[in-house]
Formats: C-alpha cells, structure tokens, sequence
C-alpha cells in the first residue's frame, strides 16, 4: 500500500490542495469567534428554550450598567446637563433598545394617582440642585434606582436591543456604548460593568493572549525540532501535516457554518499534539532504518527512497491504530448534552483522521528528498539503554516512586471541585477589573439576576396578594449577604402609590382598586417601563436582584435560596424560577463538568476496547491502563492540591492527554510485541525502549517546553492550560519510560519462545 501511495503521491497532493482551495470560504468563517448560547447549547435544550422565552417576554436582558462618580457630589447645574447628553446619545445607538437613568428619568406630579398632571423630567432645563434633592426625598424607589444614598454616584442602566448576530457584534456594539459614555463623562469618573462587558473583555483577551503564547508556543516547538534534526525538510514534513490538518479541519468546520469558541479553538492544540508525535515516530523510524546495514546501500538516491517508504510501512500500522484509538476517544464527547463539546470533538476527530493521512502523504513527498538525521535519535537511544538498564537495577525504588506520585495525585482528585469565576480569568490591573471593583465600591452590587414571576390559576400579576407578596420577597431578599437593590413590577405598583400616598404607598398595596388604577395609569403614561417589568399577553412579571460576581457553584447556591425564599412568601400566589443568562452560565459549567467527566470515561472504556482489539492480548490490553491513567490522575492531582477548579478552561485537558498517552502506548505496545516473536521479555523491552523511546523523549521535550511558555501569558485561562498541558505531557512521558517498563517487568515473563539459531 505504501508503495502504491508512493506512486500516486501527487495527484493525493493535488486533491489535498484542490480541497484547501474550495475550504477558504470556511476557513475565513470559522477564525471568527461565536461564543452565543446557541454555539454551547443544543436547539431543544430545555434551558435554552426557557430563556428564549424570557428574551421574547422582555427583550434582551443582557444590559449594559454605566456608573458615574464624583469625590463631591453629581447633583449640579453641570452634571445635569451632561447626564441629558449622555442619555440622549445612548438612546441614539441604533444598538441601544432603552435607556434608565437620571438624563432621562421622569417623575410623576402629585395630582391624582401617578400624576394626572402627566410626568415630569427630573433633570429638566434650569432644574436647581434643591429642587431635585426635594424630588428625590418624596420619590425613594426612583432615588434608589438612580443615585447612591450620598448621591456621589448615579447609574445609567443601557439596555441592548437582541439584533440578529448580536453575540458575533457584542465587543463592536460594547465599544461604541464605551465610547459614547466617554465623550459625555470624563474617563476617570466612569465605570462600565454588566455580563456583557465581562464576557466581550474575557473574549478579547482571551483571543489575544491564546493567539501569542500559542504562536510562541509553536515558534518554540518548531525552533527546537530544527536544532535537535538540523534538517529543513523534515521541519517542512511536521509544519505541512499540523498547518494542513489544521487548515482542512477549520475549512469543513466553517463551511458546516460554525465559528471559532472558547473549546474549538483548542482545535490546534489537539491536532500539533498528534500531528507532531505520528511524524517524529516516522522520522525516527526511518532514522532506525537507515542506520549502517538495516537498509539498501545501492545509490543514495535509491536508498533514501527505500529507507523512506520502509519507514512508512513499519509505522503505518501502529499509526492507523493510535489514529482510530484518539479518535474514538474524541467521539466520545459526542454524546455530550452541549453542542460546543460535541463539535469539540467531532472535528477534533476529523482533524486526528487528517493528520495521519497527511503524514503518509507528505512523508511519500517529502522524507525520499532528504538524507536522514539520525543524530539526536542516536544519542537520546543510547541514552535510554542506560536509563534502562539503571531503572531495573532498582525496581523497587523507582516502583515507590511511582507509588508515591499516585497516591499523592489520587489524594488531590478529592480536593478538586467544578467551578468557574469569570473575573477571576483576568489580570489584577485589567481594565474590566478595575471598573467592577469601582462599581462595587462606590455603588454596590450591581449584577443583575432575573426572576420570573408567574401568577398561579385564579390570580393575576396586579392582584393585592400578588403584588403584597412580591413586596416581602424583596424585603426579604435585601437581607441577604451580598444583595444589593431589588427592582420589580411590585416596585412600579409601589411607586405610584407613593406619589398619590406619601409614604403610605406600601400600606396602599393591599387595595385592589387603587392597584387596577396604577396598572392602568403604568399602561398610558409609562408604556416603556411598564414593558421591561411587566409582560401583559402572558401576564407575568420581572423581579431584578442586583448582587455581586459569584463564581457558577456561588450562583447556584445564591439561586436555590432565591427560590426558597420565594417559596415561602410568593409561593401559593405564584411561580417563581430564575431566568435571563446568570442561570444559563451556571448551567455551562455544569454541563461542560458533567459532560467531561462522563465523556472521559467513555473514551477510557473505548480506547481499552480497541487497544485490546489491536494487540490482541487482554493481559497486554490490560498492562497499559495504569501508564495512560496515570498523567490523567497526576493533572487532576494536581489541580486539586493546587486548588485549581474544573471549568470550561481546563476540562478538555484529560481528553487531550489521554490521547497524547495512547498515542505513545499503542507504538510502544507495537514493537513490543514483533520484538517478543524473536526476543526474550527484558531484551524485547530493551529494544522497544531504545527503538520507540526516542520519539517518546524527544516529542515530550518540544511539548513540554512549547506549553509551558503559554504559562506566561496575563489570562489565567491561557496560564492554566499552557502549564497543565505541560505537567501532563512530563507526567505522560514517566509513565511510558519508568512506569510502563516497570509493570512489563513485573508482569510479562513468560519464557522466550524457541528462536532459531544459525
């Protein structure tokens, strides 16, 4: 077969590039990123529905929070008109759906039950600071909402319309927002906060920080795979296989009409991981093969052919092997709720699949051009036999060793838990991070968490006991360690009784007549408002809870107390269950967790299978767990006594190491077994460990070092991965030359078979 490939080489080239060529289109779509829900989640996930319904209720709910501050205080002549301008421009976005804050606020006249007078502009032209302090003073709910206590402070609450695209244009439509509050307020007295503005940040910096220290990475690899071969050819050979199962993999992902996001672009990584071991593993190969009287000495030409295609022949099979194992692996998390994690390994697959034909393609082009290099595999060969012959002289030793890694890992698995903090991704010094902790300080919590709020049969949103009832809710609610303000449509009923009761509106709640009236005067004079808190077709309402960053486990525990206080007051009046996107962030990290753990073991069972499949020995099959195991349980170890949480950043990591590991096993498992046909067991593993240890050696030192400079990148996330994957990969690398020898040693001997001698 190999020859025939040889023959046919390239017009498989010419198809590689005419499929490069009609893949543009989808590769300039898919190096475009598309976080949105609708990438994560599946079409019919329950979760996703409900939120939809949510946003069809009251529009898109991801708002932008604009706090402006002053040492003094902003109720002045000048502030005033800066606020109207500021308001008036935002309103202007054609991004912008609303626009709550003082420049824009009104308030109603005391004649009659909201104001048969009609509303009235707080910062009206020629308002004098008294005069406002008094308005304020007699309307405490609209205070609250606006100023804090001190009136140092005051919050614009921008609320985006739900365009078409809108998560692929969020960073462009934060930016003019960004920008807009900038020309009306200086720089320093502004701060921006909201979901929105720390998500579109993290993705930022993310793409950024991802983009260089993966590039560096590779920079590094690739540099130090040219120092250790010195051979520019074979550099072509690696950098054509990852560069083009990359290209072709992000081509059929695009064009499927699918977008770049926070697991996909983990795409490159996964596939230079692979791409490169298979290609060293045929380099060494035919480095092995070229050696003084393994190959034919006819002329060079003709001998770097044939030691060329005769390392492609002796390492298709195991290559073929380690390509189905890793890909079954990475379908497993086909089976995943998320469509972000079944796509993650969907075309993590496809681009394993790639990377091998390329490297039978290209190493039939390429490695016939070019003499061997057989230095570096010499030296790190000769090396290993020492190494060898050192770790079974003292078996026990390097086996407490070992025994001492596992358990210590195994104890940190107990230590670690799934949980995710958004903000705490960032740089201490991060813009994003500045302004939040000025929010916090100058006007408390300010996140928003929705509640939906659902009349039982027989009662109606406006009904006394409804809206009585909602009242305790929020009183009871702004108890809570960590709430800030407490918005609803109570509030609304609430307001426009203050105005035509004076501090007896909350006692006026119980009225239902006076309640029929507010609701009829909210419809007429304040339709815009009315609409963000009440829903009128299905006669629901919206109860905000401002409170702080929590991590996904804080939010959850913040929601279920949420829900059992609504329990007890709004209970037997009507339903309440959280919405808008706090509960579906808690929920990713749920899934991905779930997902990751149930996926993982899936792929360990399957890959089990089909190495058994392929060596044909359960007891060899059975022999390699405990190598392909242990990087998986010293990453965990690791995160857990380091006190690393497991998230969206770092769960796709034991997927990746353990297909790194079965890469390596399969080879060595390989060889090992032709070199038992003729070998007694430790002279077979002393060739198997000097024939594929090399490759084992040298790919794990350009891994190694190409993820680990990712450590010195700001973004935590980039940080995590850079340096887990490499503690990983020099885990993976104890286990296949101290681990996998030792338990061969310990439980494979069975005298040689008969060999025939000369």
């Amino acid at each position: 077969m190999i020859y025939s490939l040889y023959r046919f080489r390239f017009w498989l080239l010419a198809l590689l590039l005419a499929a490069g060529v009609a893949l543009w289109p989808g590769v300039r779509r898919a190096v475009q990123v598309d976080n949105s829900l609708e990438a994560w989640f599946l079409q019919n996930d329950p979760s996703l529905q409900a939120y939809h319904d949510f946003q069809r209720r009251f529009g898109n709910d991801e708002v932008v929070i604009v706090g402006v501050h002053d040492a003094e205080t902003l109720l002045t002549p000048a502030y005033f008109a800066r606020f109207r301008e500021l308001s008036r421009a935002l309103e202007q976005l054609p991004s912008v759906a609303a626009v709550i804050g003082p420049g824009n606020a009104v308030v109603p006249a005391r004649a009659g039950v909201l104001g048969g007078a009609g509303p009235q502009p707080l910062l009206a032209p020629g308002a004098s600071p008294a005069a406002v302090r008094r308005t304020l003073a007699a309307h405490p709910l609209l205070r609250e909402q606006l100023f804090s206590p001190d009136a140092r402070t005051a919050r614009f609450v921008v609320v985006l319309r739900r365009l078409p695209g809108f998560d692929a244009r969020r960073g462009a439509i934060l930016d003019e927002v960004t920008r807009t509050a900038y020309r009306h307020v200086p720089r320093q007295n502004v701060a921006l906060g909201g979901v929105g503005i720390i998500f579109a940040g993290l993705n930022a910096l993310s793409q950024h920080d991802f983009g260089l220290f993966l590039g560096l990475g590779y920079a590094l690899m690739f540099g130090i795979f040219l120092l250790l071969y010195r051979n520019g050819w074979l550099l072509l050979y690696v950098l054509g296989i990852v560069g083009g199962a990359t290209y072709l993999t992000l081509g059929a992902y695009g064009l499927l009409g699918h977008r770049l996001n926070l697991m996909t672009v983990l795409l490159p990584v996964v596939l230079i991981l692979l791409g490169i071991m298979d290609a060293m593993h045929v380099i060494n190969e035919r480095n092995l093969v070229a050696e003084p009287g393994a190959a034919p000495t006819a002329a060079p030409a003709l001998a770097r052919r044939e030691s060329a295609l005769m390392a492609l022949q002796r390492t298709f099979s195991p290559c073929l092997a380690t390509m189905l194992t890793t890909v079954a692996g990475f379908l497993a998390l086909v089976s995943s709720p998320m469509a972000i994690l079944r796509n993650f390994g969907l075309f993590a697959a496809l681009g394993i699949a790639l990377c091998l034909l390329l490297t039978f393609v290209l190493g039939a082009i390429i490695l016939p051009l070019t003499a061997p290099a057989p230095r570096a595999t010499r030296a790190t060969s000769r090396g290993l036999a020492r190494f060898y012959e050192y770790l079974l002289a003292r078996p026990l030793g390097f086996t407490a060793v070992s025994a001492a890694f596992t358990l210590l890992a195994g104890a940190g698995i107990f230590l670690l838990k799934a949980d995710t903090y958004t903000l705490g991704y960032f740089p201490a010094d991060h813009p994003v991070v500045q302004d939040h902790r000025r929010l916090e300080a100058t006007w408390g919590p300010y996140l928003p968490l929705e509640l939906l709020v659902e009349p039982r049969p027989g009662h109606r949103l406006r009904d006394a006991a409804v809206v009585q009832a909602a009242a305790a809710f929020a009183d009871s609610v702004r108890l809570l360690p960590g709430v800030g303000r407490v918005f609803g449509f109570h509030s609304l009923y609430q307001a426009g009784l203050d105005v035509q009761f004076p501090g007896r509106g909350r006692r006026a709640l119980g009225s239902q007549s006076l309640l029929n009236a507010v609701d009829r005067q909210l419809a007429t004079d304040y339709p815009q408002l009315a609409a963000e808190f009440i829903h009128r077709p299905s006669g629901t309402g919206r109860i905000t809870v401002a409170g702080r960053m929590l991590s996904a486990r804080q939010l959850t525990a913040k929601t279920d107390t949420l829900l059992r206080l609504a329990a007890r007051t709004l209970g037997p009046v009507a339903r309440v269950r959280p919405a808008g996107y706090q509960p579906m962030y808690a929920r990713i990290t749920e899934y991905v967790t779930t997902s990751q753990t149930q996926s993982l073991l899936l792929s360990i069972v399957t890959v089990f299978g089909l190495v058994w499949l392929y060596v044909r020995s359960l007891r060899l099959a059975l022999l390699t767990v405990l190598p392909n195991l242990f990087p998986v349980l010293v990453l965990l170890g690791v995160m857990g006594w380091c006190g690393i949480r497991l998230d969206t950043a770092t769960a796709s990591i034991a997927a990746i190491v353990l297909g790194l590991c079965v890469d390596d096993t399969v080879h060595y498992i390989h060889h090992y077994q032709e070199a038992r046909r003729t070998l007694a067991p430790h002279a077979a593993r002393l060739a198997t460990i000097t024939h594929v240890g090399p490759t084992i050696v040298l790919t794990s030192l350009i891994l190694f070092l190409g993820y680990a400079v990712m450590g010195l990148g700001s973004l935590k996330t980039v940080q995590l991965f850079g340096v887990l994957t490499a503690v990983s990969v020099a885990a993976a690398l104890f286990g296949e030359i101290v681990i996998f020898p030792l338990v061969l040693a310990r439980f494979d001997r069975e005298p040689a078979p008969d060999v025939v001698r000369a």
